[in-house]
């Protein structure tokens, strides 16, 4: 399976030095969504990383996309701004829909 990055300059260069192959620098939430919309169409795409800051940019027309789909993972990071604030934890929902279980901590 295919790992795929898509994210701002600074985020997309670490990533091909880490030797990731399938990197897409944009500067637009259009390119974003144009980028993943090509990823998806791949039957070995396995996982998406994608910064907070597009995802969230994009995130109902990309959670339409995935709403029936087991593959790809997508995993948000943060960029060179740093972590966004969120009511619900990312990491945690990414879990739940995985493997079907919430994880509480206390």
């Amino acid at each position: 399976m295919r790992i795929s990055v898509i994210g701002d300059r600074d985020t997309t260069t670490g990533f091909r030095l880490a030797g990731v192959e399938d990197v897409h620098t944009v500067a637009s939430p259009e390119e974003a969504m144009q980028k993943f919309r090509e990823i998806l169409k791949s039957e070995d795409s396995g996982l998406v990383i994608i910064t907070e800051r597009l995802a969230e940019s994009i995130r109902e027309e990309m959670e339409r996309l995935l709403e029936k789909r087991s593959f790809p993972l997508v995993v948000e990071i943060p960029d060179k701004g740093g972590a966004i604030e969120r009511k619900v934890d990312p990491l945690n929902e990414l879990v739940r829909r995985a493997v079907g279980v919430e994880i509480k901590i206390e």
